[in-house]
């Protein structure tokens, strides 16, 4: 895979590939980041972001209708903290293309702050 088709947040690439290993993200920080150019087919006029609970089940779609973008808050897009497998495509008022390869991770919150702390005698 080539760095220019990898995610930066999720190791997410639009060229097929088979399901990376679980990562565990910060379900209030994590965001999905792709690339994506021009190529011989149409122009794009939005994104979607298909996410679901097991390999090729996508039951949540979430649609970036900006052509610009190349993030996506994983806050936005999936129900909430669980195991997620991710797809991206690309789409216009044609069809959509392909989608990129898949990711697998687990979608967490991390726990509150400890609080009153001290050493006692």
């Amino acid at each position: 895979m080539t760095p220019l088709r990898r995610l930066i947040a999720l190791g997410l690439c639009l060229t097929p590939a088979v399901a990376l290993a679980q990562t565990g993200v910060d379900f209030d920080k994590a965001t999905f980041a792709w690339d994506w150019t021009q190529g011989t087919g149409g122009a794009v006029t939005e994104f979607r972001i298909k996410c679901g609970p097991a390999v090729g089940s996508y039951p949540n779609v979430t649609v970036v209708a900006n052509a610009a973008a190349r993030s996506f808050p994983v806050k936005s897009a999936i129900g909430g903290a669980g195991v997620y497998h991710c797809i991206v495509t690309a789409a216009n008022q044609y069809g959509e293309s392909p989608p990129s390869g898949e990711i697998f991770f687990a979608a967490g919150v991390t726990p509150s702050s400890p609080s009153n702390f001290r050493v006692t005698p």
